[in-house]
């Protein structure tokens, strides 16, 4: 037992403590200083003190015994975990399978095959997982009976399994999932259906750009950009208007790994600014700037309504004043758009911009009234009147 207070596991690991830290780990009454001592054995290259660990009593040490050992590298923990896979508490064996699927032996399949009959989910979940991991196709049919499974993790891990797997006599139980009823399951059925590369996935990829879960939207996109097939451009290029700015940004790197030359419209400015671009986007000058005041105005992601003000400041032309002032003034808007309108109106420097900079210095949000102040400054200095935000903020 230990005595003398509470260990100094960091310090005990400083001096390279292995038997006292050992002794923390078995005799620690505190759960929290077994799982730092169990951290500190790993760190110190001790993978094997670690096993003990595995018959704790606390559950949450056993997990966390069995998390590390999987991250060791050493194939000599294989069997003690895979004895763990039949723990009594549900998160032991859920880390036990995830650990068997990092150690990367394909000896342990049968052992996690077998977890498929598990009671609970997040063991299943862990088992098609580590299954994917290991790469083995003889694990192809058992996951893909999974992917009839009640519970949507399960669903999901098996998709994600099979496209890791890379067997092409899967792609067409993927291309069923794709109509599963839950939005994960889709999801990680188009990522799979992405490792494939296959032109016969095409349209029903296509077909999930009009899904109504956005990130539905934006794993098919990027699937589609990995096929590299003629008929992925026109959609994809629509995809750059979708109003999630996670769809529009895969919709852009796909177009991108393809090749795709952005014209001087919408599309071309919100491909850029999906990428963060901004310079590019500048470059096109004046002919994005409607384009960029429809995304400053419309667009429900704050990063790319940021990036368009930003654009428009660079810019510098005066259609985009009247905009930039409606957002400057809209207490709705994002407060990072709202700053950055203020900064693009001071590079522009209209004199209609200095009533609404000025209304900001009283703003609620310590950035738009900071930015402001900048802008004015800046305004000031163009119409020769340095002293305009002082006499301001005295009245």
């Amino acid at each position: 037992m230990l005595r003398f207070g509470r260990p100094n596991v960091k310090k005990l690991e400083e001096n390279g403590d292995v038997g006292g830290l050992t002794r923390v780990l078995a005799s620690a009454s505190q759960l929290e200083l077994r799982v730092e001592a169990l951290h500190a054995l790993a760190r110190l290259g001790e993978p094997g003190l670690l096993l003990g660990a595995l018959g704790d009593g606390a559950p949450e040490v056993r997990a966390e015994a069995a998390r590390v050992l999987g991250q060791s590298g050493d194939i000599g923990v294989e069997l003690p975990l895979t004895v763990a896979l039949h723990d009594h508490d549900w998160r032991v064996r859920t880390a036990a399978a995830e650990a068997l699927g990092q150690l990367g032996d394909a000896g342990a399949e049968e052992s996690l095959l077998a977890e498929f009959e598990d009671p609970n989910s997040h063991v299943r979940a862990a088992a098609a997982e580590a299954l994917g991991r290991l790469g083995d196709i003889r694990a192809e049919d058992p996951l893909v009976r999974q992917l009839a499974d009640d519970d949507r993790l399960v669903r999901a891990k098996a998709a994600e399994a099979l496209g890791r797997l890379g067997d092409r006599q899967a792609i067409g139980s993927l291309l069923s999932a794709l109509n599963d009823s839950d939005a994960y399951v889709r999801e990680s059925a188009a990522r799979a259906l992405g490792c494939f590369r296959d032109t016969q996935e095409v349209e029903p990829l296509l077909a999930l750009l009009a899904d109504f879960d956005s990130g539905v939207r934006a794993q098919a996109a990027e699937s589609l950009g990995k096929i590299g097939d003629a008929r992925v451009f026109g959609p994809l290029v629509e995809s750059l208007g979708d109003r999630r700015y996670d769809v529009c940004r895969m919709a852009a790197r796909s177009l991108a790994r393809l090749g795709w030359r952005p014209g001087c419209n919408e599309n071309g400015a919100r491909y850029y600014l999906a990428l963060h671009l901004i310079d590019q986007a500048v470059e096109m000058g004046r002919c994005v700037v409607k384009p960029l005041i429809t995304v400053l105005l419309e667009d429900d992601s704050r990063s790319m309504r940021a990036a368009a003000a930003r654009a428009l400041g660079e810019i510098g032309d005066q259609r985009a004043v009247g905009p930039l002032i409606a957002c400057l003034n809209n207490l709705h808007v994002p407060e990072i758009v709202r700053a950055t309108a203020a900064e693009a109106l001071g590079e522009i420097g209209d004199t209609s911009a200095v009533r609404p900079l000025r209304a900001a210095l009283l703003d609620h949000d310590s950035e738009v009234r900071e930015t402001a102040k900048e802008a004015l400054d800046q305004v000031s200095t163009r119409l020769g009147r340095s002293g305009a935000t002082t006499r301001s903020g005295s009245r």
